[in-house]
């Protein structure tokens, strides 16, 4: 059997306001029906509070013919909801009117059930910028669990402690994280020591460069891209599934151009993946990154799809 997990950053999505933020709200609906994930690990879902982003993806949820309400908890009674986990930090608009928090939930398909215990919530702050949530869902076979994470933009230091806190959820585990990981990946071309992603930021020069790449004593040196918290995922098992699968190289971004017609200073790298754990590992079957007409054009990232085969792990 095989089952297919994506993960999928949004790009600020919330609560439609005007007839532009519906259409852009349809497009999404559209790429995620065309997916036919079994599980889909979601980012930027924003709300001003948990119960608000809770109820975006619900709607999300109903509108892709998919679901994301947990199982109650039978040891601590806590009840079902929405599975979404909160961020701290927000998003003003265009106008500077704050549209909310950027919150990471999962979605599942109607056959797919969650097991009871099996979700939790890491919220922002003090572990995450944004959030962590997993939850244990049965897809037929043995449990696996599912994360859906979102890496700090803006302080490497602190998306290597985070690259630390997550690992530890996933330890032991047959899991899977999809994520928008905010940097690039340390794995490497299968049998090689040839990193799969090739550094993009050698030949940038711009102000904020310095969120992505190693100190430099002497800013005259060459940028590298700080690659310590992917590093951390690997070494801690947490393996990118594009090289187990010899996927062909792609990017998951790069290809946005904002309102006023400026076009993404980071150019075509690839931060959007899912990591599996060494147990899972052997199934993986397939990775892509999808890149349709509608899919460029809903948001600044490109959903990512892994096929695993359970049976295999």
């Amino acid at each position: 059997m095989l089952i297919r997990i994506g993960t999928y950053n949004l790009f600020n999505l919330s609560a439609p306001r005007s007839a532009a933020e519906k259409e852009r709200y349809d497009a999404i609906v559209e790429v995620i029906r065309g997916l036919d994930v079994h599980a889909l690990c979601v980012q930027e879902v924003l709300g001003t509070s948990p119960e608000e982003a809770g109820l975006l993806l619900r709607q999300l949820a109903q509108d892709t013919g998919l679901e994301c309400m947990t199982a109650p908890d039978p040891a601590s009674g806590a009840p079902s909801g929405p599975a979404i986990a909160a961020s701290q930090h927000g998003h003003p608009d265009a106008s500077g009117a704050f549209r909310g928090n950027f919150h990471v939930g999962v979605l599942w398909a109607p056959d797919v059930e969650p097991v009871p215990g099996g979700w939790r919530a890491y919220n922002g702050l003090p572990d995450f910028w944004h959030a962590l949530a997993t939850i244990r869902l049965d897809f037929g076979s043995t449990p696996i669990k599912v994360g859906s994470f979102q890496g700090d933009p803006f302080r490497p230091d602190w998306r290597y402690n985070e690259a630390r806190r997550v690992t530890s959820a996933f330890l032991g585990q047959l899991g899977i994280l999809g994520a928008d990981f905010n940097c690039i990946s340390a794995d490497t071309w299968p049998g090689t020591t040839r990193y799969y992603d090739h550094d993009p930021y050698t030949e940038q020069d711009h102000d904020l460069l310095e969120y992505q790449i190693l100190w430099r004593d002497d800013p005259s040196e060459p940028p590298v891209a700080d690659r310590r918290a992917a590093e951390v995922m690997r070494r801690q098992g947490l393996l990118d599934a594009a090289p187990l699968a010899n996927a062909p190289w792609h990017p998951s971004c790069g290809h946005w151009t904002d309102a006023v017609g400026t076009p993404d200073i980071w150019g075509p790298r690839r931060i959007d993946t899912l990591r599996v754990t060494r147990r899972l590992a052997p199934g993986v079957h397939t990775h892509r990154t999808v890149q349709t007409t509608e899919s460029l054009a809903a948001s600044d990232h490109l959903p990512v799809v892994t096929e695993i085969e359970p049976d295999k792990a």
